[in-house]
């Protein structure tokens, strides 16, 4: 993208050029933020005296809408937040900003986190830089959209359901899902909160380890947040992956797959068995209901979330965003407990099974990306995120890493890599030997040479 060496103003002013020349177009982001030009200035000054702030010195981070920062309206992709400006930054903005991060835009998004697609009706709808007539994914879309157009270097978003697993795998970038409870949510506006997750993201997987390691961390003040990080995100890059053990589920994430993605998936498989892991079995454990179980407890504590203002001003929402998380509204106390049982249960028996297995691998959706026009943003939500609800569920991390492009589209094709919880490092091993060892991730969409910097 830059030249090797290239100043953190150098960067920060081709990402510039590039928001500028494109993002009328792509629409990923809801405002830039000018003054960022000045904190990369002064990291530069920095630098040239021997000095670093610290592990992220002079990232370019963008983030999703929904995550506060101070002084920088946030208005979660909803209407009635347009001039919300909050008076402090989000948990994980606090930890990135203090290791070096420069934080340059906040990103376009589905309304409130509700869907897969970032039509966004009051912000702009969201297009995929591969393809501007294709979605981004979504809710994400923006922090997926925006890394695709090198907008920014890395990014964070949110994932309740698929929001940044699905992005990733649309753009052709890394994202994580993380363990439950190891980045704080708090300055994050709230989906559901026993199943929120801030998840970093980036084309290069050692970037989003580097990013995952500077913003996990326990926060007295969430009373979501967990320690139990005992490995470093990092700890295991470079690790070869002799005796790694692979799970291949032999049931429902197979099922009804795109055959282009499924070429990329076996491509995948017989890599790693060239890198001496073995790739072992797993049986079904539950997840074709984990989508049922997953859309109760979401939409119940979405409407909890929202009930007074659902109440008082449903104008305030659009009819689909409106429609959905009514609906948590109508649902029987005794069908919640049942399904946060069921939740629990589920998460009982992958614990078992990811205790003699180091990754689980899967597809990330099963279908190539779908066009913008004439959606249906329920069905291609329920669609797009078929194969990432049961991960959803799961309280450990899982990874999307883009594993090359659709023989017939020519789209980016990703993988999902699951471990067990707190395991974020088995991910990042992989990831990165991977992404050693292929240049899928260096790729850039053809939009991105109509810039004249790029040149």
């Amino acid at each position: 993208m830059t030249a090797q060496g290239a100043s953190c103003v150098e960067r920060w002013d081709a990402a510039h050029a590039r928001f500028l020349a494109l993002d009328d177009r792509v629409r990923a982001v809801i405002t830039w933020i000018d003054a960022s030009r000045e904190r990369a200035e002064t990291l530069d000054r920095l630098a040239a005296g021997g000095d670093s702030a610290g592990s992220l010195h002079g990232l370019l981070v963008g983030l999703k809408d929904n995550i506060e920062t101070a002084g920088v309206r946030t208005t979660a992709g909803a209407r009635f937040l347009a001039d919300n400006v909050p008076a402090k930054d989000a948990h994980c903005v606090t930890l990135a900003v203090g290791e070096g991060a420069v934080v340059v835009a906040k990103l376009n998004m589905a309304e409130l986190a509700w869907g897969a697609t970032t039509q966004n009706a009051t912000y702009g709808a969201c297009r995929n830089p591969w393809d501007l007539d294709l979605i981004p994914g979504g809710s994400s879309g923006g922090s997926g959209a925006a890394l695709a157009a090198r907008f920014c270097e890395a990014s964070l978003g949110t994932d309740t359901g698929a929001s940044v697993r699905v992005p990733a795998a649309l753009n052709g970038v890394v994202g994580l899902r993380p363990t439950f409870g190891a980045i704080s949510n708090r300055g994050v506006v709230p989906v559901a909160f026993t199943q929120d997750a801030v998840g970093p993201m980036a084309p290069n997987a050692g970037d989003v380890a580097r990013l995952t390691e500077a913003v996990v961390g326990y926060d007295p003040a969430d009373p979501y947040s967990l320690e139990g990080m005992v490995v470093a995100p990092t700890a295991l890059i470079g690790e070869p992956l002799t005796g790694l053990r692979v799970g291949v589920p032999e049931s429902f994430f197979f099922d009804d797959l795109d055959p282009a993605i499924a070429g990329s998936i076996d491509d995948l498989l017989a890599w790693l068995r060239r890198q001496g892991a073995e790739l072992v079995p797993v049986g079904d454990f539950g997840q074709a209901d984990a989508f049922e179980h997953w859309t109760r407890i979401v939409q119940c504590e979405g409407a909890e979330v929202h009930k007074e203002r659902l109440r008082a001003h449903p104008e305030d929402f659009s009819p689909d965003v409106l429609a959905r998380i009514s609906a948590g509204l109508e649902v029987p106390a005794t069908e919640l407990a049942r399904s946060l049982d069921w939740r629990q249960r589920y998460r009982h028996r992958l614990d078992g099974i990811l205790g003699g297995l180091d990754v689980i691998l899967t597809p990330v959706v099963p279908i190539d990306v779908p066009a913008a026009e004439g959606y249906d943003s329920r069905a291609q939500t329920q669609l797009l995120g078929r194969i990432t609800y049961p991960w959803a569920l799961h309280a450990g991390p899982t990874l999307s890493l883009p594993i090359g492009f659709h023989a017939r589209s020519g789209l980016p094709v990703s993988a999902a890599l699951t471990a067990a919880r707190w395991d974020e490092s088995r991910l990042f091993q992989v990831a990165t030997a991977y992404q050693a060892a292929t240049d899928w991730h260096e790729q850039l969409p053809p939009l991105l040479s109509t810039v004249k910097e790029m040149s």
